[in-house]
């Protein structure tokens, strides 16, 4: 078969036979297209070649990345295992290009088997807010009443979620490169059709909520919507930026039971840091479930998917009331075959290969993470954490700050660190972005990356998180016969590293 490939780099479209790549260069390079396919925060900067994190579409081996939490530098396997991706649709002298829609598949395939997830349909998405958007108009297609969108903690999640929340474009431009007006509703979204609650997950000081006060008043909201003659979709974000969880599996579950088919629950594990084995017990009990490839998987960022369980993909089969707007955002081959050809919906797109890539490269990273029991992996991450705390003592104005501990820290592989100013008050958000993009210089030593500040009521933390790599790495050394300890030596000495390049910077602000 011989596909018109329609590749979009940010809304550039470039139409050409896949057979006709072979008489020159391939379609593009493997890090142009890993940029493509998401908005401006991924596009790369013509002198630097890093994007709006800092990081890179093409492997690094001298810089230190424990970013996780935000964004990762493409790894040499991620980089190689896209490169020979593209070299499959495209074709080469000694590769025979496959047909698009099959390679596409074979991506989605990938997310499924990673995650052991087998009876999913997989819609790709180019980010955690895209992913958002997506769940939201799947949820408005299946009702005929409003619908309150209940979500946790706004300050610890993506800052476009809000806006997606409601229904409403969270910038001027999606990652397929279509022009919108940043906050209005999406084509077919009427006027108060969407409306929005939020819930913390901490008070005004920053302190954790309960548990039980979070699911009180998660349920107490859906109940009084569900009065009201709305349908309800309640979020349950199984990791925040710092690593706290907000509604409990239980309630979420006894919600959606207590109102077949107008409660639904969505798991944002965007993070991706719980248990694999949880997600697939989420899938089972009917929950829509929000994950992404770029944060613990570290792949290149911009990597979402939307997992659907059997029982809602069986009704979007008939669904034909998704909101218009939605193709904005979403391609033909972000699809599944079995979803795409038993609905009616127009999709303005066919492909985004930039987002495929990217899920090819974080996927590299994200199956041998998952072949390493989980209880490997919690070791590995109370170790990580108990590393972290040790050096934080070493650094002038950095600090665990009591509300912060935890084991949940242990269980998510994430550590916020509070930076204060010079006054000994807490720093601003600008003055602790300072340190994070110190860091990221090349001056003082390596570039180290670590995760960007995130407001906790009145303070604002930096976060130093674990990712797959870190962890599949030193799996495989104990596998090999090496103790603990001696396996996790070369991440202690990144570690060292990093520690003594941020004591450097807060003992002398400005120099980097």
């Amino acid at each position: 078969m011989v596909a018109t490939l329609r590749t979009f780099h940010n809304g550039f479209a470039n139409t050409g036979s896949v057979s006709d790549t072979n008489a020159g260069q391939p379609l593009s390079s493997v890090s142009l297209l890993l940029g493509s396919g998401g908005d401006r925060r991924i596009w790369s900067d013509a002198a630097t070649g890093r994007n709006r994190y800092g990081t890179l579409t093409k492997p690094a081996s001298d810089e230190i990345s424990f970013s996780s939490t935000t964004a990762s530098n493409v790894s040499a396997d991620g980089y190689a295992a896209a490169d020979r991706a593209l070299k499959r649709l495209v074709g080469t002298d000694a590769v025979t290009p496959i047909p698009y829609d099959e390679w596409f598949d074979d991506v989605r395939d990938g997310v499924r088997r990673s995650l052991a997830v087998a009876d999913a349909e997989v819609i790709l998405a180019a980010s955690g807010t895209d992913a958002e958007i997506l769940a939201l108009s799947l949820v408005a297609g299946l009702s005929a009443r409003p619908i309150t969108n209940i979500f946790i903690a706004p300050d610890e999640t993506g800052n476009g979620i809000p806006l997606a929340a409601a229904g409403r474009h969270f910038s001027d431009l999606t990652a397929l490169g279509r022009a919108v007006d940043n906050g209005e509703l999406l084509e077919g979204l009427s006027a108060g059709r969407i409306e929005v609650r939020t819930v913390p997950i901490r008070n005004e000081t920053g302190a954790q909520r309960t548990r039980e006060a979070i699911d009180y008043a998660v349920a107490e909201l859906a109940e009084q919507e569900l009065r009201r003659g709305h349908d309800v979709l309640v979020h349950v974000l199984d990791t925040s930026k710092t690593g706290l969880e907000g509604v409990s599996r239980e309630a979420a579950r006894q919600l959606a039971a207590a109102a077949p088919g107008r409660v639904r629950i969505l798991i944002d594990a965007c993070q991706l840091r719980c248990p694999i084995s949880q997600l697939r017990q989420d899938l089972k009990d009917g929950f829509l479930v929000a994950v992404t490839g770029s944060k613990l998987a570290g792949g290149p960022p911009f990597s979402g998917a939307l997992l659907i369980p059997a029982v809602i993909a069986d009704e979007l089969a008939q669904c034909r009331n998704i909101p218009a707007g939605l193709a904005e955002y979403t391609a033909a081959q972000d699809w599944p075959a079995s979803l795409r050809q038993r609905t009616d919906f127009g999709f303005k797109s066919e492909m985004n290969i930039g987002l495929s890539l990217r899920w090819v490269a974080a996927l590299a990273n994200l199956a041998p993470y998952a072949a390493v029991h989980e209880m490997f992996q919690a070791q590995i991450k109370q170790h990580f954490v108990d590393a972290v705390i040790a050096r934080v003592t070493d650094i002038k104005g950095i600090a665990l700050h009591p509300d912060d501990e935890g084991a949940y820290l242990a269980s998510r592989g994430i550590v916020p660190l509070t930076v204060l100013g010079g006054s000994g008050g807490f720093a601003s958000f600008d003055e602790a972005q300072v340190d994070q993009v110190a860091l990221r210089s090349a001056a003082g030593g390596p570039i180290c990356h670590i995760g960007q500040a995130v407001r906790i009521g009145p303070r604002v933390a930096l976060r130093v998180g674990a990712s797959a790599t870190d962890i599949a790495g030193v799996a495989a050394r104990m596998a090999s016969g090496q103790s603990l300890q001696d396996a996790f030596k070369p991440i202690e000495a990144d570690l060292d590293t990093v520690f003594a390049k941020w004591s450097g910077i807060r003992r002398h602000p400005g120099s980097a």
